[in-house]
């Protein structure tokens, strides 16, 4: 990594405001750049761009166990550009499947990750107890409401809410690992 950046990432975990300035500024348009031709939204990319910096201030902490905070953040600015198309627009909802659509320009290792935690979260959803199963896929994947499905099924809202609550509590155990570099986001 080029000496000046390790610098202001040093500088920024210690809250220096102007190292943070010179490296948004060295990054910010060879990231939107990134991210501007999946969104094809300028609103959007610099909605996302906004949030990928903010959040690495928030956790300025952490930026010097980073090795290569270009890559870094293209992987984050990926993740938020999943997240975006994923709850705003049912138009543009991203087959997790597909996923690697989205990370074609991505290092294998990131691709290999990505794949393999989304697998494992895929598995670990079908193996869930059939009702909890059905319950979150209706709330997460058709995007409906906790009254939607309280109605659709004949059940109490908090019977919803808690078969919801029970599979994100075993999601977050299966994928506790990749914690650290969710949490970052």
């Amino acid at each position: 990594m080029d000496s000046t950046i390790a610098l202001w990432l040093q500088q920024i975990a210690e809250g220096d405001r102007a190292a943070f300035d010179a490296l948004y500024n060295h990054f910010w348009k060879t990231i939107y750049q990134y991210i501007y031709p999946k969104t094809k939204n300028t609103e959007a990319t610099e909605d996302i761009l906004h949030d990928l910096f903010l959040s690495i201030w928030k956790n300025r902490s952490r930026l010097q166990e980073i090795n290569n905070i270009e890559s870094y953040l293209k992987t984050g600015a990926r993740y938020l550009t999943f997240s975006y198309f994923n709850k705003n627009s049912e138009q543009h909802m991203v087959d997790i499947d597909k996923v690697d659509i989205i990370l074609d320009d991505a290092p294998i290792e990131d691709r290999l990750h990505y794949r393999y935690l989304l697998d494992l979260i895929q598995d670990e959803i079908q193996n869930l107890p059939e009702r909890c199963r059905i319950i979150f896929n209706e709330s997460r994947v058709n995007h409906k409401s906790i009254n939607q499905i309280a109605l659709e099924y004949g059940l109490s809202k908090s019977t919803v809410e808690n078969q919801i609550n029970k599979a994100l509590k075993r999601l977050r155990l299966v994928t506790k690992d990749f914690h650290t570099f969710l949490s970052f986001f």
